[in-house]
């Protein structure tokens, strides 16, 4: 399955946003995720603090993701620009197990069902954020096809007539 996939670029690298941020990741081959450290109440450490624990890959399937980015006012509540590091990729997610029906049974809420394991050969879809457009699909296994630029990133979401479109850059 093809989905889209937001990285910090440094020095023609990519780089996890904010898990594992310091680990370099390849493109043109397949890479398993692997989970970052878990702190003593269950979260993950990351770049921005402790996470919930959601193992894997988060993609899209479209290149939006206007929960993430960098705010014009401390005060806002939503980011207004995407950073000039931040670059969204194509990626084949493999897709052999779609895991959806055991995570919807996981957890109590809504906010709960998703997988406490990374999804080793398949996927399933999960809403990390209120704020967020769509749903991420958290998968166990990437490949990075290609980096694209602003312009492919907006004739993709242009294809959809929704209006819905990625921040704009600074």
């Amino acid at each position: 399955m093809i989905a889209y996939k937001l990285f910090r670029i440094r020095n023609n690298k990519l780089y996890p946003l904010y898990v594992l941020a310091n680990e370099e990741v390849p493109m043109h081959t397949w890479l398993e995720a692997h989970h970052g450290e878990i702190t003593n109440n269950g979260k993950v450490k990351s770049k921005l603090g402790e996470l919930a624990y959601r193992p894997g890959w988060h993609c899209s399937e479209r290149p939006v993701a206007v929960h993430i980015g960098e705010k014009k006012n401390k005060d806002d509540v939503l980011p207004s620009y995407r950073p000039n590091d931040q670059v969204w990729c194509e990626v084949e997610i493999d897709d052999s197990i779609n895991y959806q029906e055991l995570a919807d049974k996981q957890g109590k809420s809504p906010r709960d069902k998703c997988l406490k394991c990374i999804p080793e050969n398949g996927f399933y879809y999960y809403k990390t954020n209120p704020n967020m457009f769509g749903t991420w699909i958290i998968a166990g296994n990437i490949k990075i096809n290609r980096i694209l630029n602003d312009d492919e990133v907006h004739q993709i979401n242009e294809s959809y007539h929704d209006n819905v479109f990625d921040l704009p850059r600074k």
